[in-house]
């Protein structure tokens, strides 16, 4: 029982943090917007 305590429950997928242009190009205008404000403000990175 002790093992099942220290395992980590893996949920969905890691937070996005890097983008590259051709995927800022698919998403919706909202979330782009907040994305763009993200990489401004040094939060995410951008591939060129």
């Amino acid at each position: 029982m002790a093992e099942n305590d220290k395992k980590k429950k893996i949920s969905g997928l890691p937070k996005k943090t890097y983008w590259h242009l051709y995927s800022l190009q698919r998403i919706e205008a909202s979330k782009l917007t907040k994305v763009v404000n993200k990489i401004l403000r040094n939060e995410y990175l951008l591939i060129k």
